[in-house]
């Protein structure tokens, strides 16, 4: 089910209700109504004044904003056969799957789990973690952006933590090779990761593509099993499917919308 805040629905009203001033009766009469929603989240004036106003970005919520782009991703492939798949160095090669993409863009239950997982990469964390092992007290720094820290800490952290952190790192896979497939080496540099300066695109497909399936398997949140599930089989329609996202309306401003931690924080 579709979940947006309040400031969500009044932008998403008087945007597309233009005939309407009562917006707050419309408000009341759509929310938490995914079939009154959607229609109107597909109106082409969403995306043009979202770009066109840039206080647009403040007003709505990350999750809404991933929402709407990811529905327009799924209109724009709807009439082509082709998508142009970003790779490590920036080149775009055309890989004719676009019905596939589209067909995966058309469940609800995956868009809404891209948007939650794009927007939970809008805020980033770092920190300490500290366990006991052996009689003694170890200390590691970790980011919930890299994947060889989590990787460590699912070895070592409680057993009820264990599915968050497969998840995490799954997604990480997918966010990292789908938004910024040609900032990988960058990412590595920055980070001074100790494996990320060495892994393919294709690693971050069976990595993530490994981890999907475990934390399906491992989590407790049912409600996105069946995302999960389907995010394992079909990881590289879903990086393509962000590869489109990305190249078509983030593009130059992906670290605008998307903030990285330091290395050194």
């Amino acid at each position: 089910m579709l979940h947006f805040n309040d400031s969500d629905l009044r932008f998403l009203v008087e945007t597309v209700a233009t005939d309407r001033r009562d917006y707050d009766h419309v408000v009341n009469l759509i929310r938490d109504k995914d079939d009154l929603l959607e229609p109107m989240l597909q109106d082409r004036k969403l995306i043009e004044r979202l770009f066109a106003e840039e206080e647009s970005l403040v007003r709505v919520s990350p999750y809404f904003l991933f929402t709407v782009l990811l529905l327009q991703v799924r209109r724009d492939l709807e009439d082509t056969s082709y998508i142009l798949e970003v790779d490590f160095k920036g080149k775009r090669i055309p890989v004719f799957e676009a019905q596939a993409v589209t067909d995966l863009l058309s469940r609800a239950v995956i868009r809404d789990y891209l948007a939650e997982m794009l927007a939970s990469f809008t805020r980033t964390n770092s920190g300490v973690f500290y366990w006991r092992e052996r009689g003694a007290w170890h200390k590691r720094r970790f980011s919930d952006l890299d994947i060889d820290d989590l990787v460590d800490l699912a070895c070592i952290i409680d057993p009820e933590m264990r599915p968050a952190l497969l998840k995490r790192i799954a997604d990480i896979a997918l966010f990292l090779s789908g938004i910024f497939p040609d900032h990988l080496n960058v990412f590595a540099t920055r980070h001074q990761s100790r494996f990320a300066a060495e892994r393919t695109l294709k690693d971050y497909e069976r990595q993530g593509s490994r981890f999907y399936r475990v934390a399906a398997q491992e989590t407790d949140q049912s409600h996105w099993r069946p995302a999960m599930e389907a995010l394992s089989e079909k990881f590289t329609l879903a990086r393509w499917a962000l590869n489109t996202l990305s190249d078509r309306y983030l593009k130059t401003q992906r670290e605008h919308y998307f903030r990285w931690p330091n290395s050194d924080t």
